[in-house]
């Protein structure tokens, strides 16, 4: 957002995301239901990487697209090999948790970034 990956997109590193909203339920689910008694959850909405997350931040925030990467830009790409799986399935089930988009949670993040001029 600031412009210092317009050139070239750095690596992911973690290619998973959950919104600090749904991590932030989790935790009162994890407290009041019962059935969560003895179990522990993989609290994650899905996959993204930071060529995505470029993609969603200019189509949601067009003021912005002089600073952002464009489609072309190298970087920021799954890695070759594929992805490890991802289970989120009992966090849905026991504690009824509904995750939020990524497209949602990243143009929120972002929104919030911008109303504290970071």
């Amino acid at each position: 957002m600031q412009g210092a990956a317009k050139d070239e997109i750095p690596a992911t590193g973690v290619f998973i995301f959950v919104d600090v909203r749904e991590v932030a339920l989790a935790h009162v689910k994890a407290a009041e239901v019962e059935a969560a008694g003895g179990h522990r959850f993989f609290v994650v909405a899905g996959k993204y990487n930071n060529k995505q997350l470029g993609a969603v931040l200019r189509k949601g925030l067009p003021d912005l697209a002089d600073k952002l990467p464009n489609e072309k830009t190298p970087g920021g790409e799954f890695p070759e090999g594929g992805l490890y799986d991802i289970d989120n399935s009992k966090s849905k089930e026991i504690l009824g948790l509904k995750y939020r988009s990524f497209e949602e949670s990243a143009l929120d993040t972002a929104k919030s970034l911008q109303s504290i001029n970071a």
